[in-house]
């Protein structure tokens, strides 16, 4: 994980990630930024914001099957660029809850795993997009271009390399054979191998990561991350591309739709086709497209990399 910039973030208030926020969320319209705003407002008491005593860590979204309650949200803000994208993306969880809850019967409102990481990373997209519209830095833009990179990487490659590595050892383990440290640690550091390429160099217990991963430990979950993303960019190009509509068919047919369909078939009226490889593709795109702009920002500043 080494960062492409370093020193060079600004610091955002919890005031200042609720405007952003905001404003980045405006293509959803406005129905859909009122309750964010709703929802951020601390004295709404949906959301508890800073970190406290004895509080967990990280960020989570609880979206209560009940039709007048609405979500709580845990987070520990601190002041960061990661800060902020985390609360555009709990609010995509929970305004994914509010929708449902107010659309569908209980037996309906909760949604399936599978559609449980678009709505959140949809947001995310949204508001990165309109974070490099406005700035006006060229670091900050190389800023937001590295975040933007970091997350197809984390999210979507290394998130299949999970997904892949989880399947292989079930299967091996399936055959008979028993799961040993040993045999897991080698297959992870070959996959490592096998995923990054020959350029890449494994550290010092690079192979032991898999012991950390507790997703690893129960049900099969991880592949959601990187089917979540890819959909997640897919609806925030369509909603800033065509704007009302595309918005109003994503918030109609996902969003209000909780699991009273199968989800592939809930997607797919939202406007992606998980059955088809233009996802993945139009994702792929994206990166390369935020690797040759981050490329061309920093040459014209630092010069060739």
């Amino acid at each position: 994980y080494n960062a492409m910039m370093e020193g060079v973030e600004p610091e955002y208030s919890y005031e200042d990630a609720r405007d952003m926020i905001a404003k980045g969320l405006e293509p959803l319209g406005e129905e859909y930024v009122a309750l964010l705003e709703e929802g951020m407002d601390p004295a709404s008491g949906w959301i508890d914001v800073y970190p406290n005593e004895d509080k967990r860590s990280g960020a989570y979204s609880n979206g209560v099957l009940a039709k007048d309650v609405h979500p709580f949200i845990l987070h520990n803000f601190d002041n960061s660029l990661d800060a902020v994208s985390t609360t555009a993306h709990e609010f995509g969880h929970a305004l994914h809850s509010v929708y449902s809850n107010r659309n569908q019967p209980p037996i309906y409102a909760g949604y399936t795993t599978f559609l449980a990481e678009i709505a959140s990373t949809c947001n995310e997209a949204l508001l990165t997009n309109y974070m490099l519209a406005k700035a006006d830095d060229v670091d900050v833009k190389l800023m937001l271009l590295n975040q933007r990179l970091e997350s197809i990487r984390l999210t979507i490659f290394r998130q299949t390399l999970f997904a892949d590595f989880e399947l292989r050892f079930h299967e091996h383990a399936e055959a008979g054979n028993p799961l040993t440290a040993e045999f897991l640690n080698s297959l992870y550091a070959d996959m490592i191998k096998e995923y990054y390429g020959p350029s890449f160099e494994l550290g010092p217990d690079d192979e032991c990561e898999w012991m950390f991963i507790p997703h690893f430990f129960y049900n099969f979950y991880v592949f959601t991350y990187a089917t979540g993303l890819t959909s997640g960019l897919a609806l925030a190009d369509e909603i800033t591309e065509k704007g009302d509509d595309a918005a109003r068919r994503y918030i109609d047919n996902m969003l209000k739709a909780g699991s009273s369909a199968p989800p592939l078939e809930i997607l797919r009226n939202a406007g992606v086709d998980l059955e088809t490889p233009a996802p993945i593709i139009s994702a792929m795109d994206m990166f390369e497209e935020t690797v040759e702009e981050f490329d061309k920002l920093w040459s014209k500043k630092y010069g060739s990399m």
